[in-house]
């Protein structure tokens, strides 16, 4: 009777801390300077879905503030990933949902008169190893950003000033800077190799510059955690890309794909055969975008009547930006906007514009991601002088 006790007891209680498993939550918590005073935003919790290019944010909660500006959220947190809060339409913040009960204070609604995207840094509360990498790359992201704002005015005074010397010394801004933030967050991929959201910062990496780093460390990853299906499913991720990377290799084929003009005509490279062609990835909300467009139309007026052709592609999301933008810029050539871009950037393997694709009179990539000198530098041979 006693030993049929003992192991009834023994049974609820592993029935008991089975259900405890099952039920595991964590807790994000927030408090908001500057709330909604016009009730028109919500506050979501969601995580990404998809793979590469075609990942996208879906809302899985959502909430409003409480009286005193706050607002809460249970996280499931029975198998480990990552999640994100967005407060209104400005705060985002990325957090690995395991075993920490953070806390966050946010700016909420932006009160300048005139605003700016530039989105603020976001320190979480209450974190061990995983947030405390996830904090550290954010502040490394952030710190990167601003430098590249204060390094795009530089350069822009600098082009204003006609100083040579100046205009020199600041060109290789951003590349100076990236690499410095390349250093850092390689830093903190050793530093954290060991904790499963180490993988928030091999986002920030190139598989193409830094692989062997990105390998080591998700193979890492999987034999210390074998339920870890987000290391496996980032290195099966990165293997499609290399494949993808042969296929638009240098003398391939330029994928194929077909977008509206203005008027509603569709143009696609196979338009081009017989000429050379310059495929524009841009935005009306990309500075460096717009920066390059001069450099284009002196492209186009030297190149053209030797066989020149340009097709700019706007990644806008919205319309009206992109034809707003048309109309300030008064581009000779063909424009089209792909609303849904995911497919076509995938395909050109690239996430960062302005990304340029120089083309061949058989449709055939001669080069990629190129732009001002070394533009210039490739249609010299091309053309010659």
């Amino acid at each position: 009777m006693k030993k049929g006790l003992i192991l009834a007891v023994a049974a609820l209680m592993m029935v008991c801390s089975s259900f405890a498993q099952k039920g595991k939550q964590v807790t994000f918590t927030g408090k908001v300077k500057f709330p909604d005073t016009e009730d028109k935003y919500w506050i979501y919790l969601g995580k990404y879905e998809g793979e590469g290019f075609k990942r996208a944010f879906k809302a899985l909660d959502s909430t409003k503030l409480d009286a005193n500006n706050s607002f809460s959220f249970k996280v499931n947190a029975e198998k480990p990933d990552f999640y994100q809060v967005r407060v209104y339409y400005f705060d985002r913040i990325d957090f690995w949902a395991d075993k920490d009960n953070i806390h966050v204070n946010v700016r909420g609604i932006d009160t300048a008169k005139m605003k700016i995207k530039n989105p603020p840094y976001i320190y979480m509360e209450n974190t061990s190893a995983d947030n405390d990498l996830i904090n550290d790359v954010n502040l490394v992201n952030y710190l990167n950003y601003q430098q590249m704002i204060a390094v795009g005015q530089e350069q822009w005074k600098a082009g204003l000033s006609k100083d040579s010397l100046w205009i020199n010394y600041v060109k290789d801004g951003f590349d100076k800077i990236n690499t410095d933030m390349t250093f850092r967050i390689k830093y903190l991929v050793n530093k954290y190799k060991d904790q499963p959201a180490v993988l928030y910062a091999l986002n920030s990496l190139s598989w193409k510059r830094d692989g062997e780093l990105l390998m080591s460390t998700l193979d890492n990853l999987t034999k210390k955690y074998p339920w870890l299906t987000q290391a496996k499913e980032k290195k099966k991720e990165i293997l499609e890309n290399m494949a993808q990377t042969a296929k638009i290799a240098n003398g391939k084929k330029a994928p194929d794909f077909a977008f509206p003009d203005v008027n509603g005509k569709k143009w696609s490279p196979k338009d081009f055969k017989g000429k050379y062609l310059i495929v524009d990835f841009w935005a009306s909300w990309c500075g460096p975008c717009r920066q390059e467009i001069p450099h284009l139309k002196e492209v186009y007026k030297k190149y053209q009547s030797k066989g020149l052709e340009i097709l700019a592609v706007s990644v806008d999301a919205k319309e009206n930006d992109w034809k707003k933008a048309m109309n300030e810029e008064k581009m000779a050539w063909p424009q089209v906007n792909a609303k849904e871009s995911k497919e076509v950037m995938s395909s050109y393997l690239f996430s960062g514009i302005p990304y340029l694709v120089v083309v061949d009179k058989e449709g055939n990539i001669i080069e990629k991601n190129l732009r001002g000198e070394s533009l210039d530098k490739k249609l010299k041979e091309i053309f010659g002088n």
